[in-house]
């Protein structure tokens, strides 16, 4: 009897599956301009406050292909919604999504006026240039005495489309 774990399976299965789920049968694409409206929740350790943050994002993407991938870049900001004092995040980024997965990079800088620390934020998780779960782990630059928010947090974010432009190629 072959033993197999579970590890071993769950990745025969993605590998076996993958082509099946991704392959379309034309290579449309589109454009469009989007206002991406987001939810991140970050947390710590017990005894350590939970903040509430809401993104607000003006971007550009890139969407459809053979195989449902694309990118999406754009800047907006980020506000903490239970801070002791009022706190934004003005931030720069994109992402880069291929069959439902997305990963992507942001730079920010949280500030409540009288503070700052710049962040390079890693973003990895589930999605596509309309909707995304990621999993936002982040690296202090500067001013690491400052800390408006934890080292990562957990983001939903949904893209509200603009403008849209269709374009089909051939093969």
């Amino acid at each position: 009897m072959i033993k197999v774990n579970l590890n071993s399976f769950i990745f025969i299965i993605f590998c076996c599956s993958t082509p099946l789920l991704s392959a379309q049968n034309d290579n449309s694409q589109s454009h469009f301009t989007g206002l991406s409206l987001g939810y991140s929740y970050s947390f710590n350790g017990k005894g350590e406050p939970q903040y509430h943050l809401l993104d607000v994002q003006l971007n550009k993407a890139l969407e459809g292909g053979r195989h449902g991938g694309g990118f999406i870049y754009g800047f907006g900001t980020e506000v903490v919604l239970n801070a002791n004092r009022f706190t934004i995040g003005p931030k720069i980024g994109g992402f880069i999504f291929y069959n439902g997965l997305a990963i992507g990079s942001e730079f920010v800088t949280y500030t409540d006026f009288e503070n700052w620390t710049f962040r390079y934020v890693f973003s990895i998780g589930l999605g596509s240039p309309k909707a995304r779960l990621t999993i936002n782990p982040q690296v202090i630059l500067t001013n690491k005495n400052y800390r408006p928010i934890h080292k990562g947090f957990v983001n939903f974010t949904w893209n509200f489309i603009l403008d849209r432009k269709n374009e089909t190629k051939t093969k």
